[in-house]
């Protein structure tokens, strides 16, 4: 066999994965879909039963201004993460594990909430961003930590914060 370890154990010291066998992160749009927590549930579940050892989650959102689009999905309450048990019990129940990914849209956000290092418009929303300050900053680091402690609590097993793709952090750059 080519790749000899995939299908063993992979131990990350804080949790042990069943399997090298990883779904990257896809945006489905459940998430905003009216029984649309009960259909990702589902599907991610299914993931997990076909083998799949460590599931990433499409982006949520650590705040408003952080949104793709309006009320896209975030978690930045109890309540929100209460949502999301069923997601996680879901992927648990069949063997598997998975993180929630952090988006921070920044300047891509399709709202007029959306805020940026800078005022630049991007090409993709019609929308300006507001220009984040120090404290602005500060606050969003703030929602990224809190984001991860709720989805901690929502029965995640780890987080991935988007970085690239353009996004907030990727802005920075």
């Amino acid at each position: 066999m080519k790749y000899p370890h995939i299908f063993e154990p992979l131990d990350l010291g804080f949790t042990t994965l069943k399997n090298r066998i990883l779904m990257g992160s896809m945006h489905t749009g459940l998430e905003e879909e009216k029984n649309g927590l009960e259909r990702i549930s589902a599907y991610y579940a299914e993931r997990a039963k076909g083998g799949v050892g460590l599931i990433i989650t499409g982006g949520i959102s650590p705040n408003i201004q952080g949104w793709t689009g309006p009320f896209s999905a975030r978690m930045s309450s109890k309540k929100h993460a209460k949502h999301h048990l069923g997601i996680t019990k879901a992927v648990h129940d069949e063997g598997g594990k998975i993180c929630m990914q952090i988006l921070h849209a920044g300047r891509y956000g399709y709202h007029p909430f959306n805020v940026a290092p800078s005022k630049i418009k991007s090409p993709i929303t019609p929308f300006k961003p507001f220009k984040l300050t120090k404290a602005g900053i500060s606050r969003t680091v703030r929602d990224f930590v809190n984001c991860a402690k709720f989805s901690k609590l929502a029965g995640y097993d780890g987080v991935e914060i988007m970085g690239s793709e353009g996004y907030l952090i990727n802005q920075f750059i």
